[in-house]
């Protein structure tokens, strides 16, 4: 093979210098995000806690990085700003990363943040082993880009040549090391062990078997992964860091006599299968195909929202329009803030008829409380924020959406074509559809029946709300949006959320 193209570190587009190293980092963080993303899907966690957490722990792992590549060359920096980069008032980069001190720190971030989210950790390590695995092989071939990694010269000559004609690879793991700096050759005697990509494709196999072993190996616990991982790397580790310790490569951490990646490689398998074996006596026994089996079968493939109070603002016009018909029905009675609050769930007949026993009365109350209300819907009534963005992504996601309200359809059908939301429902049931009201299950179940929904959540504001979703047997969400949430609290929904686009997290999508 002729010698033709020698890589170098980086690039340049303009003014801006691209290291090849950071586009395989990146790269291999995205396909991790993707892969991630979905398999956390199957397992029941939501693709917003994962981009949030990888937002979070992946600065972590770098500065860990960094600062486990500095304690084992602490004499090798003048100064502080060297450590964060700078030199001579510019910054260099970060050319010094030790990888197992990233490790140690993003599995300390991902312990911290799953405690504070209340996740299940070893369902989140299940995705973060194969992430690691995915950056770790695209990772090498950044080191093969800045020609890191390398072991001895290639001695067995079949060996040597098979190398050498390998496209790309051989041409550049071949070279000279002078004091420490590598130097171009052509010479096949210089030719040295690839030892970034024996690691990469080591680390390939082992991605290859965490993935078959999730969907084939039924005896796979939640956490396994973790542990394979540990065990997996840390020998693969060993093999190539003794190569590499061979080659003479000053830039190797030490501690003593014994590179720290050896070392630190042997504390890995012993806590790999330590946690492997404890686990099994003292953590959860969660089989991994039964939680995909577990969330597949308990998974919300329909949210029905109440509307007054949860996807619209219609309080002011609500308290006006009572005001409106008390004034004309009622001019000595003035209503009371925690009255005009207790209107909202009830229908109109329920609420006017703890002021009247006179059917017709009650039916002209009604009347008058409309014609104030319907033509000053369009001008006082908004979406709460995000309401209209969570309909079109639920519905998006083949989630089937509805409105179960204690309005008449027609009125609720307005409200929600006013905002563009009326397309995305499927099904709608008003007042005037049902005998029974909030807090009788009566709408939720008849938009269950007609929307053959197996697994159902209702997003309501009021303690009516929940109560119906409770009598129906489906699951419930109660918004803090609100004036008085406490009131709503008392009967424990389901879940709690501060902001409507929540559902998507609850709902896995």
């Amino acid at each position: 093979m002729d010698f033709l193209f020698w890589i170098r570190p980086s690039f340049s587009i303009g003014n801006l210098t691209i290291t090849w190293y950071a586009i395989f980092i990146l790269t291999g963080v995205i396909l991790a995000l993707i892969m991630g993303v979905k398999e956390g899907k199957k397992l029941g966690i939501a693709p917003d806690y994962i981009y949030t957490g990888l937002i979070i722990v992946l600065p972590i792992a770098i500065i860990g990085a960094r600062l486990w590549y500095v304690l084992f060359n602490i004499n090798s920096f003048n100064d502080f700003f060297e450590v964060l980069g700078f030199r001579n008032g510019q910054f260099v980069g970060l050319s010094g990363l030790a990888i197992q001190g990233g490790v140690i720190a993003a599995l300390i971030a991902v312990y911290i943040y799953c405690k504070k989210r209340n996740m299940k950790l070893y369902r989140v390590l299940d995705l973060v082993a194969p992430g690691f695995l995915i950056g770790q092989i695209l990772g090498r071939w950044g080191n093969f880009c800045n020609h890191e990694l390398y072991g001895p010269l290639i001695q067995t000559e079949w060996y040597r040549n098979f190398i050498y004609n390998i496209p790309l690879i051989g041409e550049n793991m071949c070279f000279t090391v002078n004091g420490g700096s590598v130097v171009q050759s052509s010479n096949i005697i210089n030719l040295r062990h690839p030892t970034f990509l024996y690691e990469s494709l080591l680390n390939l196999v082992g991605l290859i078997i965490m993935l078959v072993a999730r969907r084939k190996f039924n005896k796979l616990n939640s956490g396994d992964l973790m542990g394979f991982y540990l065990v997996w790397y840390g020998i693969v580790r060993i093999f190539t860091e003794s190569l590499r310790s061979m080659s003479g490569a000053n830039e190797i951490l030490m501690l003593g006599p014994i590179p720290v990646s050896i070392a630190i490689s042997i504390i890995f398998i012993i806590c790999g299968i330590a946690f492997l074996v404890l686990k099994r006596f003292f953590g959860p026994k969660d089989n991994y195909q039964a939680i995909i089996e577990m969330v597949a079968e308990n998974r919300i493939d329909t949210v029905l929202f109440d509307l007054d109070g949860t996807l619209l603002n219609t309080k002011p016009l609500i308290d006006k329009s009572f005001i409106h018909t008390f004034e004309h029905f009622r001019p000595d009675y003035v209503l009371s803030d925690e009255e005009l609050d207790s209107f909202f769930g009830p229908t109109l007949y329920q609420s006017f008829s703890r002021y009247s026993s006179d059917e017709k009365e009650i039916e002209e109350m009604i009347q008058y409380y409309r014609d104030f209300n319907i033509p000053n819907h369009d001008e006082m009534v908004t979406p709460f924020p995000g309401a209209v963005d969570t309909i079109k992504n639920l519905h998006k996601k083949g989630i089937k959406v509805g409105v179960v309200s204690s309005k008449k359809t027609d009125l609720v059908k307005h409200g929600l074509e006013l905002f563009g939301i009326l397309e995305y429902m499927d099904i709608v049931i008003g007042a005037d559809e049902v005998s029974n009201h909030k807090p009788a299950p009566d709408g939720i179940l008849l938009a269950k029946e007609k929307l053959n929904s197996k697994n159902v959540l209702y997003v309501g504001d009021t303690k009516g709300d929940i109560l119906a979703g409770k009598n129906a047997n489906v699951k419930t969400c109660g918004v803090l949006y609100i004036k008085h949430p406490e009131i709503m609290l008392e009967v424990a929904p389901d879940y709690v959320i501060n902001k409507l686009n929540e559902i998507n997290n609850i709902c896995g999508v």
